[in-house]
């Protein structure tokens, strides 16, 4: 049944991905970008449903890792996207905006373990092509996930108070501000 589900679903997605449309702003080439993250975000989203089946489960991992992959060579050879990369009005797109986000958040231990990973993404970040907030955002969810303390203060929570100085040195290479005493939690 969630086999028939997925491709009941997946020609919405593309058709969105179909949407897309060339505007005089925007070049066959930034529509070719938006088209290759909608299907990013179409092989990444489509497998996830409210109630993963087993099956699911065992490939939701494997696919996960196809997508980082893709997603990896993209920046490398584009940059990450945004609206200068793919046009205004293509990047308003909800599978151009959320692909490179979704799969990143779906792999941060690959930022965690791989310091070549985690450098694109910081030069990424330096180079003002991805917010400095969603990188803290995707490391921190690995840390949260495997319950342990969190390296930046993000959505996921709050640092322990001991980690300060450790937290705002991480924090500054990223270019974003120190966090003050009550943006921590006491810890062990």
């Amino acid at each position: 049944m969630k086999k028939y589900t997925f491709l009941f679903c997946a020609p919405f997605l593309f058709l969105q991905c179909g949407s897309i449309k060339s505007q005089p702003e925007q070049t066959q080439e930034q529509t070719k970008l938006a088209f290759e993250l909608c299907q990013l975000y179409g092989s990444d989203q489509g497998i996830r449903d409210k109630a993963l089946s087993q099956k699911s489960r065992i490939v939701m991992p494997s696919l996960d890792s196809i997508n980082f992959i893709k997603l990896v060579d993209f920046v490398k050879e584009h940059g990450m996207p945004n609206e200068k990369l793919v046009g205004k009005e293509n990047y308003k797109i909800e599978c151009v905006k959320l692909a490179s986000f979704s799969i990143l958040l779906h792999n941060p231990e690959k930022l965690v373990h791989n310091e070549d990973y985690y450098d694109l993404f910081l030069q990424e970040v330096q180079a003002g092509r991805m917010n400095p907030e969603t990188l803290a955002l995707v490391i921190d969810k690995y840390y949260w996930a495997n319950n342990k303390n969190l390296i930046y203060g993000s959505q996921f929570g709050k640092p322990c108070l001991k980690d300060k100085t450790e937290v705002n040195q991480k924090r500054n290479i990223l270019g974003l501000k120190d966090l003050d005493d009550e943006d921590f939690k006491i810890c062990d």
